[in-house]
């Protein structure tokens, strides 16, 4: 199994990393890396490997709908994103000093193979289990993005949330807040909050109480599996908060799978940077941050990459 070596931090800029979670996939994703990059098709080869099928059969020649099913999703988003990072971290002439890393729900595990916690065989099958023990979840679940761009539109979606028994999913910065939870509820959700809400294409209510019957599983996956130290941060993308050790990223990944995704906080932490890079099929990703201060430099890392990149 291959470790990934990054750059401690050292003087100079110190890049920031992000990686996109569920609903970021697409079929075809991630074909042009690997067409163009050796390091994108060591990552992808080792990962199919270790999950025992063809990954690039399900990325490229599947149907949206098979590669949109969670246990299909995850690991795909996930070994896309590795293999973005490779290419991005070895077209350096010079290695760069990664200052943390961190992604957006199942992006976390991306983040955690990058920052060196994780080898590729390693976070592979992570994401794979991860997926399908959330696809196995019990109850008919879904989630809604709503748009709150005032503190009043964000206290009506918080106050019916908790009048519908919902959970806050993730808060995707300042200006939306995704709600979780049984499907009728949400649909009342949406009724009550208009225009305003978008229900997203998703298998079940994921970061809700509807996760609970999983949790003990998810647990002893991860504990049964080798994390590895790293000189690099891991910022936990449900708490804000950067963790240098083995045993705090594992725990932030048990933590996550039920905790809502703090997006704002992560985004904060990166205002903070110089420069950094979305690494895997991210766009929207990148888009949501609409508050970037002006001066901070922020790369996109995905399939259109290799249209101004070096050919590997």
């Amino acid at each position: 199994m291959t470790e990934i070596h990054v750059s401690v931090p050292g003087g100079g800029d110190q890049a920031f990393l992000l990686f996109p979670g569920q609903g970021s996939q697409s079929v075809g994703m991630c074909q042009r890396l690997d067409h163009n990059y050796a390091a994108a098709r060591a990552v992808l080869d080792e990962a199919s490997e270790a999950l025992g099928f063809d990954l690039r059969a399900l990325m490229w020649r599947s149907t949206p709908e098979v590669l949109k099913r969670t246990e299909n999703a995850q690991p795909a988003i996930v070994v896309a994103s590795v293999a973005a990072f490779r290419v991005w971290y070895e077209a350096r002439e010079a290695a760069p000093a990664i200052a943390w890393g961190a992604g957006h729900s199942i992006g976390a595990l991306a983040a955690a193979a990058a920052c060196g916690y994780l080898t590729v065989a390693e976070v592979a099958r992570l994401s794979r289990r991860r997926g399908q023990l959330m696809a196995a979840v019990p109850g008919r679940g879904t989630m809604l993005a709503v748009a709150v761009t005032s503190p009043e539109a964000r206290a009506a979606c918080l106050e019916t949330a908790q009048d519908l028994g919902l959970d806050v999913a993730a808060v995707n910065g300042q200006q939306q807040i995704v709600l979780s939870g049984l499907v009728e509820p949400v649909l009342e959700a949406k009724r009550r909050l208009g225009a305003r809400s978008l229900l997203l294409e998703v298998s079940n209510a994921f970061h809700s109480r509807l996760m609970d019957p999983v949790l003990p599983e998810w647990e002893q996956v991860l504990a049964e599996t080798d994390f590895h130290e790293s000189g690099v941060a891991y910022l936990g993308s449900a708490t804000g908060s950067l963790v240098h050790s083995a045993a705090e990223v594992a725990a932030d990944l048990r933590h996550g799978l039920r905790a809502p995704v703090r997006w704002d906080l992560v985004l904060q932490q990166a205002a903070r940077q110089n420069c950094g890079a979305v690494l895997g099929p991210g766009r929207s990703l990148a888009k949501m941050w609409r508050s970037k201060p002006r001066g901070l430099s922020l790369e996109l890392v995905d399939d259109d990459y290799v249209k101004g990149g070096p050919h590997r």
